[in-house]
């Protein structure tokens, strides 16, 4: 049984992902001792194994089948998704103050009125009701990005998606961890705002209090926005076949909109997560042409 070389790149990237998740808890743990929450349930704990077991099934067929590669796919976007609940629960205990007044000074200087938007959305409830639900069909277009991406003729729009999001997830996080950001809601306040916007930076006061209390509703990054990147590469996923990208060019285009219409981020945000997920695919483009 034989590991393919593009594999062997991705599972050392996924190690990667584990060590630094390792190094942020095992920080908090021996210095800062914040109180914080997993973001990994245990319903989802047998994950790991299943995916362990999907790479090895995969690899003992050699690859010689189209469905032992989705196997192996599969399996690798899975142990994707377990690094990106250890990193997040790593990055919650970021140790440095949050930047959200740069950023609002960045959106200012873009002429951008977050809160003013916010309160127009607020305003108009079936638009607002309407931009929620694309908003949170975010994570359940991620868990069929790879089937999406199987669309396509060849395996290379589904291999750089899970490039492309094992890259992302790692430096966005990074990047938080020594940027910490909450978001519009917890930094200007207001009632254009929903109530679940103001648990992420009630989230960052009660785990830096050291205080019980923290859920994994209301996510956590900011900056760069993940819905934002998320959704980029959705799209990217299901360039293969025109069935599938007309639809998610529709509705992300509206989950980007709303991430800034509902007040979620600052329009910096937005941007960013747009460049992170730009550099995502072209690292994920780069390396599959290298290593497949």
């Amino acid at each position: 049984m034989s590991v393919p070389r593009e594999d062997r790149w991705i599972l050392g990237w996924l190690a990667a992902c584990f060590a630094a998740a390792a190094a942020m808890i095992a920080y908090n743990a021996l210095q800062t001792r914040y109180v914080g929450v997993s973001y990994l349930p245990r319903l989802f704990s047998p994950l790991p194994v299943a995916a362990a077991m999907g790479l090895w099934i995969a690899y003992a067929a050699q690859g010689r089948t189209r469905e032992a590669e989705l196997c192996a796919d599969l399996s690798l976007y899975a142990m994707a998704m377990v690094a990106m609940a250890a990193l997040t629960t790593g990055a919650q205990y970021a140790p440095f103050a949050p930047v959200d007044a740069a950023l609002a000074r960045a959106d200012a200087a873009l002429g951008w009125n977050g809160p003013a938007v916010a309160a127009w959305t607020a305003a108009h409830p079936v638009l607002r009701a309407a931009l929620e639900r694309c908003y949170f069909s975010t994570d359940l277009q991620l868990a069929l990005a790879p089937l999406a991406a199987t669309l396509a003729p060849d395996r290379r729009r589904r291999r750089v998606l899970i490039h492309a999001f094992v890259y992302t997830l790692l430096a966005g996080t990074l990047f938080y961890y020594f940027f910490p950001s909450s978001g519009p809601a917890g930094y200007y306040g207001g009632s254009g705002y929903a109530p679940l916007q103001f648990w992420t930076a009630r989230k960052f006061a009660l785990v830096h209090a050291r205080r019980p209390g923290a859920t994994v509703d209301g996510g956590l990054i900011a900056f760069p926005s993940f819905h934002v990147a998320w959704s980029a590469l959705v799209v990217d996923a299901s360039r293969g076949d025109r069935r599938a990208l007309i639809p998610a060019l529709l509705l992300n285009a509206a989950v980007i909109a709303s991430t800034v219409l509902l007040g979620w981020h600052f329009l910096v945000d937005a941007f960013g997560g747009l460049a992170l997920a730009a550099a995502g695919v072209a690292a994920g483009e780069w390396a599959h042409r290298r290593l497949r």
